[in-house]
């Protein structure tokens, strides 16, 4: 009885999905992730206007935002940009119980004075410091992990697995997934 009222449960959540984003423009779904939109051009204006000072003035002003930002895409196949809200998973998406995520920043002497953000699925899960650890779950089968600066730009590449019901996951993070 218990695991039907569970499995009741998690049918109907509406979780954020970036498994079936596809591009507007040719429909493939191939796409390499630019960060929240319009980080480039405030991460350049800040840069210009304030260098060093102003980068942390930044990352202390965006460290607990949770509000939710279209994110701007590249699509590997036409290489137009597009901007997208996350999508809601299909509940054939929906695991029966949470996966548990554990992301290690590594430690590094590069950006060691700012936070970086752990996006999961197109939603900001938290903000990680050099050295340290957060944990977080997915209800999600298919899920897109990326790594934004303080300004909202994506550090290169994107980690993308299946999570299992229960189960667990370990990332470690250094300017990169490895």
């Amino acid at each position: 009885m218990e695991d039907q009222i569970e499995k009741e449960s998690t049918a109907t959540v509406n979780a954020p999905s970036l498994y079936n984003l596809k591009c507007p423009n040719c429909e493939s779904n191939d796409f390499t992730i630019i960060g929240s939109a319009g980080s480039k051009g405030t991460a350049a204006g800040v840069s210009l206007a304030f260098g060093a000072v102003g980068a942390i003035v930044a990352n202390a002003v965006t460290k607990d935002s949770t509000t939710l930002v279209p994110i701007t895409c590249k699509c590997k196949s036409c290489k137009k940009k597009f901007d997208s809200l996350p999508l809601v998973a299909p509940p054939e998406e929906i695991l029966s119980s949470p996966c548990k995520i554990t992301f290690t920043r590594k430690s590094a002497f590069t950006g060691m004075a700012v936070s970086q953000t752990v996006w999961l699925n197109g939603i900001k899960v938290g903000s990680v410091g050099n050295g340290k650890t957060i944990e977080f779950q997915t209800l999600n089968k298919h899920n897109i992990l990326f790594v934004t600066d303080q300004f909202g730009v994506a550090l290169p590449g994107d980690y993308r697995f299946e999570a299992s019901p229960g189960g667990t996951v370990t990332v470690d993070f250094k300017r990169k997934f490895g």
